[in-house]
């Protein structure tokens, strides 16, 4: 007989870990939902939930990368017809962006604790950023090495870091314009393609 706290058929212990985890921390946030809080609520003990996430950054990072945020960059949904350059950026931005909207609940969530100064938020956000920074800079020399000369594929892709949180919190802001938050953010996407390629 079950007592609720069972995953679901055919989900594993892991992904019913995370499930949970992010609820409890949309409800108490991140500082407010201890490791403890978590075993109790699936069921498990402290030390067998450390065996799967050894920290609660640990826990956090495998939240994102679960939703395919932390994937290395790639464009799962091109453009159909000829691949130019700026149809291939614009495709890689809006892939990013709707990325974002797919767990747009937890980042939420993680903005809220970095306002309050959470450490472990602060740690996964520097972590994300970096993460982000270090895709597209490869990305950038790799596939459109026209874009990184002077000043650098390094500050390309901390504009284009930058462009896309801004586009994000725009939305969350509810300032980005239109009833659609995915076609409004490819229609940003393609913007600043066509801007950095303007010369093509």
């Amino acid at each position: 007989m079950s007592d609720g706290n069972e995953p679901a058929p055919g989900r594993g212990q892991r992904q019913h870990i995370l499930d949970t985890a992010l609820s409890l921390m949309a409800q108490r946030g991140v500082a407010g939902t201890s490791m403890r809080d978590l075993a109790g609520a699936i069921g498990l003990n402290v030390a067998s939930l450390y065996h799967y996430f050894p920290s609660k950054q640990d826990l956090l990072v495998a939240v994102l990368a679960e939703r395919g945020f932390l994937d290395e960059l790639a464009i799962t949904a091109p453009t159909p017809g000829d691949r130019t350059p700026t149809i291939e950026l614009a495709d890689l931005l809006n892939e990013i962006l709707q990325s974002m909207l797919e767990v747009e609940d937890f980042i939420r969530l993680m903005l809220g604790e970095v306002m309050r100064n959470d450490e472990t938020a602060l740690s996964v956000g520097h972590e994300l950023i970096s993460g982000t920074q270090d895709s597209l800079q490869r990305w950038i020399a790799d596939d459109q090495p026209e874009l990184a000369g002077p000043p650098g594929a390094d500050a390309v892709a901390r504009m284009l870091r930058a462009t896309l949180i801004g586009l994000f919190f725009e939305h969350v802001a509810g300032v980005l314009g239109g009833d659609d938050p995915s076609s409004a953010l490819r229609k940003r996407a393609d913007e600043v393609a066509a801007i950095l390629h303007r010369n093509d």
